[in-house]
């Protein structure tokens, strides 16, 4: 049986959110994630308050379609930002329905990281939501082993960990890496393909924000941490595909990356091994 998936909104950042909502479910996800804060100064994002139309739009989307709102992102935890001035946020992301914050490690202090995601942890508990910590090789939090320290020293019951398997691989984690984490501190799962070789240091950014492949056509071992990671946490694509084919539109993308998702568990299931009775 195949699982519910959802959509990450990176690679396709210029879809407004209800219209994200609708493609998502032409191609058959069961969520997706909205980016209402940008992820770097200046970036692509969709904010909105209480009371806003965009809001309302999307509330009346994901009703019609069935689609829900898993998650909305992203918060950079650095020096200027201000745990508080996030409620707002969170306060859209539980009209929503969401059920997830994103936020990512920005500062090399861990333990500073670790008190302010403790403090984020704590608004989130008050909307009933989850905070997960993405590690990037390319941000202050770099590798899974510092998301999970980060994670553990806050004490947060609701502090998770996000794990993006490229972001695993380029940072020089392993199988063993993700086997040495407390599962309860493990949360969504995104997935993605590249190619064996990995870029430059300076260019692992762009290779995650402009170059991943689809799940089958790389070298990521995306069958064994599929089958390592606890089955309760959510899985999202997020596989930003635009410039590897600037002929398809957001739709036509959508419903490419949902098969090739979809391919992706089907070929796991079939390397399953069969349990004897």
């Amino acid at each position: 049986m195949i699982p519910p998936f959802g959509l990450a909104p990176l690679g396709f950042l210029e879809v407004p959110p209800p219209e994200l909502i609708g493609l998502a479910a032409e191609a058959q996800f069961a969520s997706v994630t909205l980016r209402t804060r940008p992820a770097v100064p200046g970036g692509a994002a969709f904010p909105m308050r209480i009371g806003d139309p965009l809001l309302r739009a999307c509330r009346r989307r994901s009703a019609e379609t069935g689609v829900g709102v898993g998650a909305i992102e992203q918060v950079g935890l650095e020096r200027t930002t201000e745990i508080g001035a996030l409620r707002p946020m969170l306060e859209v992301g539980a009209e929503l329905g969401a059920r997830r914050i994103v936020c990512s490690g920005d500062d090399p202090d861990l333990s500073w990281v670790a008190d302010r995601f403790a403090q984020l942890c704590l608004l989130a508990a008050e909307f009933g939501m989850e905070v997960d910590l993405e590690f990037m090789p390319f941000r202050a939090l770099k590798t899974l082993p510092e998301a999970a320290a980060v994670v553990t020293a806050s004490g947060a019951g609701n502090g998770r960990i996000c794990l993006d398997v490229l972001h695993l691989v380029r940072s020089g984690g392993s199988l063993a890496d993700l086997k040495a984490v407390d599962p309860h501190h493990l949360g969504p799962l995104q997935l993605s393909d590249a190619r064996a070789e990995p870029p430059a240091p300076a260019a692992l950014a762009e290779e995650a924000r402009e170059h991943r492949l689809l799940p089958g056509q790389g070298a990521l071992p995306l069958a064994e941490i599929l089958a390592a990671y606890p089955k309760r946490c959510p899985i999202e694509a997020e596989i930003p595909i635009g410039r590897q084919f600037p002929e398809l539109d957001a739709r036509q993308r959508a419903r490419l990356i949902a098969s090739a998702m979809r391919n992706l568990f089907e070929r796991c299931q079939a390397l399953a091994p069969v349990t004897a009775t």
